[in-house]
Formats: C-alpha cells, structure tokens, sequence
C-alpha cells in the first residue's frame, strides 16, 4: 500500500477509533504477536552471525595489510554492525504496536512505517550484498590463507565455485524478501479483518 493509498484510508476512517478488547479478541492479539515474532527470531539469528563474522574480522584486522582489504574491512565491519541492528529495531517497533491502546489509524501508521523501513533496508542489503560477498572472499582468504587474493594462483573450478555461491547468495537473498513480503501481507489482512 502506497502513502496516497494509506491517507485516503486514513482520511475515510474514524480517528478515534480503537481497536479494544472487543474488536480485537485476544486470539487475534496472539496471531498478531506470532506473525511479528517471525521477522524477530530471524533478525535475532542475522544479528548474532553478523556480530560474530564482524567480531571475527576485528579481531584479525591487524593482518588485513593491504588498502583494498582495509577498504573492504571498514564497509564489511560498519555494515554488519549497523543493518542488522537497524532492522532489528524496526521489527521490534512492529512487534510491540499497542493493539488494544492504540487507534487503527495509528497501528496501521506505525505498522506502516516500520514496514517502508524494513523495505528499505531490503532494497540496500540488496544492492550491497554482491559487493559484500566479494569483499568477504577478499577478506577471508587473507585471514584464513594469510595470502593476497590476487596473488595466489586460483584455478578456474575456485571461480566457478565462487561464481555459484555469489548467485545462490543472491538468489537466497530474494527469497527470503518474497517470504517477507508474504508475512507483511499476512499480517496486514490479520489487521484489515479486525477492523
């Protein structure tokens, strides 16, 4: 649902309108908190991954000698601290609306933005995930190898390999955004019908 779209359901709503014990029967809550909860569990099990590679990658940052490699160090490190906390927090706010408080103007507002933001953080990890799994390669093999990735001598079958990891990565990428979606609409009908 677009903002024009969500104004003139806005504007055709009441205001004061709450979603109450009455309107919106616990059974309903629970849906609402278990639906939520999915992005959460996820964003939880990305995060601890996330601070454990950046972790890891500090922890050896001293051996990461070249500039390409600090360059690739420093955007690897800053995104895996930030993104993962960022979408976190996003899921959060969606988690915790204040179903039997709040107005439906007001849950669909706040389910709403935190939606768009979520969105747009798909839309970056996207974009960054190709330059991200490159600069990962990049990193690794110095960490694990202690070698220069374009000293050593890759034979083609490691290219190929690479190649087909850096698609499956992408390809993992958009299904998770699909599954996403999916659970947006879900909740989103959740809430429509309760209205």
């Amino acid at each position: 649902m677009e903002l024009d779209e969500m104004k003139n359901v806005w504007r055709t709503m009441d205001g004061g309108k709450s979603l109450d014990p009455h309107q919106m029967n616990d059974v309903s809550k629970l849906e609402y908190t278990r639906k939520a909860s999915v992005f959460t569990t996820g964003e939880v099990i990305g995060l601890v991954v996330a601070y454990t590679i950046a972790g890891l990658i500090l922890y050896q940052f001293k051996t990461l000698d070249d500039g390409y490699l600090l360059l690739s160090g420093y955007f690897l490190v800053v995104y895996l601290l930030i993104m993962p906390l960022y979408t976190l927090f996003q899921t959060w706010k969606m988690k915790h609306i204040d179903l039997g408080q709040s107005s439906y103007k007001e849950v669909l507002e706040h389910f709403y933005t935190s939606k768009n933001n979520l969105k747009k953080a798909e839309k970056i990890s996207l974009i960054a995930s190709p330059i991200l799994f490159l600069a990962a390669i990049a990193i690794l093999t110095k960490l694990f190898t202690d070698k220069n990735l374009f000293t050593i001598n890759i034979q083609w079958p490691v290219v190929f390999l690479i190649g087909i990891a850096l698609l499956g990565a992408i390809f993992f990428n958009i299904w998770a955004f699909k599954k996403r979606d999916q659970q947006f609409k879900s909740i989103n009908e959740l809430l429509e019908e309760e209205n």
